[in-house]
């Protein structure tokens, strides 16, 4: 967890609070992004500080963070999607993490959760606004939807060439 925890944990932290600052999103989402932000990072650092002190159950609190990072992921990205369009790259956080801690199905799974998830955000929006989505939206939710489990599995195959190597060299 910690290569991700140094650059997702940051990448994450920027994006939220460039799109809250200059967006300048209504008062009420505004203060939910910045408490499940803070909750995030505390549940995050908990995480990374007390994995490996429960050896038994570091596989599984592995999954659970997974998981956790997809819950913040997501309402950070339904509530700020409206007024910044790059909040769905957080999305790509929980499927990443899948890919260098589970297996190839897992993985394929984590993306394909979170791909759905963003075109259900965009379909959720269109209906909270009463105006539907042209061809145009459609087809760039789509592009990001397919690139996210697309990058979990390069990430999972990077990840899995680089354990194959290092087997190699001893």
């Amino acid at each position: 967890m910690n290569l991700l925890n140094l650059y997702f944990t940051p990448f994450a932290t920027m994006l939220v609070l460039i799109a809250i600052y200059v967006s300048e999103p209504d008062p009420r989402p505004k203060y939910i992004s910045l408490g499940i932000l803070v909750a995030s990072l505390v549940v995050n650092h908990w995480f990374s500080r007390n994995t490996y002190r429960f050896v038994g159950w570091a596989s599984r609190l592995k999954v659970i963070q997974i998981w956790l990072t997809f819950l913040w992921s997501v309402l950070l990205a339904y509530l700020l999607i409206p007024y910044w369009a790059p909040m769905w790259l957080l999305l790509t956080m929980p499927p990443v993490t899948a890919a260098l801690y589970q297996g190839r199905w897992q993985t394929l799974a984590a993306g394909m959760v979170c791909g759905l998830s963003v075109l259900g955000m965009y379909y959720l929006r269109q209906l909270s606004v009463g105006m539907p989505l042209g061809a145009e939206h459609w087809g760039q939710a789509f592009c990001q939807a397919a690139f996210i489990p697309t990058l979990s599995l390069f990430v999972h195959a990077l990840a899995q060439t680089a354990l194959r190597m290092r087997d190699m060299t001893r």
